[in-house]
């Protein structure tokens, strides 16, 4: 069958999102305060709240989307994931232990020590895979749910090779590494009885990644100068372990090295946050382009490197200045930003899409929650 995205026949927004920022705060301010009171417990719910609100308030086509998610499976999945990662831990160590008692060979010691980082790893790689077949199962549009097959382990194993091979290129293969992940995450959902489709091409983005990649070098060259310069007298001065208690011109030059090597670091932070924007957005073009659902749907991004960079500093000041209290402000703008650069052409008739038959996971997001925080939602 062929596609039919009835190009420019999109009249109006596909995508839309109506929440306001004074109804987030009336869900972020009390799970805020129930957080701390049960020493960070109550997060899982939190979380929870705040997803249901804002999957409430995105409409496609005019319907809104629901999310059936709840507190206790990410808590539960948490628990799962600490015991399954202790329980390895405490595997490879005891083995270790055991094969150095019976050979007095120390390697193995050190073998089981190296195996349980590349455990860790792996699961941490795995996690947006098993996190994303979550969310997809508990997301409902017209009563039909998402899913999403494959191994998060096997994509953890295949993440950490990808690693392997950008470190061996100097990150040349970064770009061609991206893709093939997206191309694994986005192939194995679906919604409904509709699978969604990526197929990229690193060609496309490589003369952006090419531009940051040189970029990010001639700002790393002139930053590293200041770095030294503000280094040698710190470690001149703490050569002896520790700075002599009555000398004040010697406290004075170790101060000003410090603040010298915070604003080389803030510098640093700043500098590479303007030049990957314009690769990330780049990225993101390509991938969302290139992705379809179905034979129905086409989608595609408007996103430019400096909208980007726009959203991501604003967010930035808003949530430092105000300690965190500007959360739900932060989140209203990236949910608008979203909504505002994703295009869609073609429509899609519910009545005609049946339901995804895949069994979703009973418990959510345990690693995630482990080894990442999982970002704003």
């Amino acid at each position: 069958m062929e596609p039919n995205f009835e190009l420019g026949k999109q009249s109006s927004p596909l995508f839309e999102y109506d929440g306001r920022v004074g109804q987030l705060y009336g869900i972020f301010l009390p799970n805020l305060i129930f957080t701390i009171l049960t020493l960070g417990i109550f997060r899982f719910w939190a979380i929870t709240r705040t997803r249901r609100y804002v999957w409430s308030r995105l409409r496609f086509q005019g319907e809104r989307f629901e999310y059936t998610g709840k507190g206790f499976e990410l808590f539960l999945g948490l628990l799962v994931a600490c015991a399954v990662v202790i329980g390895i831990f405490l595997g490879l160590l005891i083995a270790g232990e055991i094969l150095y008692y019976l050979t007095h060979v120390k390697a193995f010691l050190w073998v089981a020590i190296a195996l349980c980082y590349l455990v860790a790893a792996m699961l941490a790689a795995g996690a947006y895979f098993s996190a994303q077949r979550y969310r997809l199962s508990r997301t409902l549009w017209c009563g039909i749910r998402g899913g999403m097959t494959g191994s998060a382990y096997d994509y953890g194993m295949r993440k950490l090779g990808y690693g392997v091979l950008c470190a061996i290129t100097l990150g040349q293969l970064i770009p061609w590494a991206s893709l093939r992940l997206a191309e694994r995450r986005i192939n194995a959902s679906s919604f409904g009885d509709a699978s969604f489709h990526f197929e990229g091409r690193a060609g496309r983005i490589y003369p952006a990644f090419l531009l940051t990649f040189v970029s990010s070098l001639a700002l790393l060259l002139p930053l590293g100068l200041l770095e030294w310069k503000f280094m040698s007298p710190l470690v001149a001065l703490t050569s002896h372990g520790k700075l002599p208690a009555h000398d004040l011109l010697a406290r004075a030059a170790y101060a000003h090295a410090m603040r010298g090597l915070f604003l080389v670091y803030v510098l640093f932070i700043i500098g590479e946050i303007l030049i990957q924007c314009f690769y990330a957005a780049a990225l993101a073009r390509h991938i969302t382009g290139n992705t379809t659902l179905g034979d129905r749907l086409q989608f595609g991004s408007r996103m430019t490197g400096t909208a980007l960079l726009w959203l991501i500093f604003g967010n930035l000041l808003i949530v430092v200045f105000t300690l965190g209290l500007g959360y739900p402000l932060a989140l209203q703008r990236a949910l608008r930003f979203l909504v505002r650069t994703l295009t869609v052409q073609g429509s899609i008739d519910p009545s005609m899409l049946g339901q995804n038959k895949q069994d979703g996971p009973g418990t959510g997001e345990g690693m995630l929650n482990l080894f990442d925080h999982g970002g704003m939602i």
